[in-house]
């Protein structure tokens, strides 16, 4: 069994909270898109510049998943030459796809355990506070189902959430989180 426990009490196993699934009306997803804080284009400009450390050559594919209304989704843009924002929400693909002013990027609803993308053909995956929602051991053998070689995994969130695979690893991993992010100065 997985489950994502976040440090203020919130609990999930596959995008269900104890008030039922979130995001889902027009009008939430409207006023998503109005009111959640945009994130700077500098999380991006890393992911990218590691990335090209790796395989410097043309970038071709990102994927943004748990994309929302498409605020990182549109960050991404200027990198590559294609790019596709998902999420499982109908009502916020709608809201991405209303306010895409960028001919490379593409919205549809799908969720992050099964990605419909042929085998190493993703250069990058983002996903911006919404791995929480994530299935993670079926999240992990797609993304390295679809990943390019030298591909890259970008996660990142607001705050620190505790992560449990329900496997005797659930405390090391951890661990490391917590050690890599105050190490990292991300306190």
């Amino acid at each position: 069994m997985f489950a994502v426990t976040s440090v203020n009490g919130h609990h999930d196993s596959g995008h269900w909270t104890k008030s039922g699934r979130m995001f889902e009306e027009a009008d939430h997803a409207r006023l998503y898109h109005r009111f959640r804080p945009k994130w700077g284009s500098d999380i991006v400009n890393k992911a990218v510049s590691f990335l090209m450390e790796k395989k410097p050559t043309q970038l071709y594919h990102a994927v943004d998943l748990g994309c929302g209304s498409g605020q990182t989704t549109e960050i991404l843009a200027p990198h590559f030459q294609r790019v596709t924002g998902m999420d499982v929400s109908d009502a916020q693909i709608e809201v991405a796809t209303a306010n895409n002013n960028y001919s490379n990027i593409q919205y549809m609803v799908g969720s992050a355990e099964e990605l419909p993308f042929p085998d190493g053909s993703i250069d990058l995956i983002t996903c911006a506070t919404a791995a929480h929602w994530f299935d993670f051991p079926k999240f992990h053998k797609e993304v390295n189902r679809v990943l390019t070689p030298l591909g890259c995994l970008a996660v990142y969130c607001y705050g620190m959430s505790y992560i449990n695979y329900g496997e005797d690893c659930t405390d090391e991993l951890n661990s490391i989180v917590w050690e890599v992010r105050i190490g990292g100065g991300i306190v």
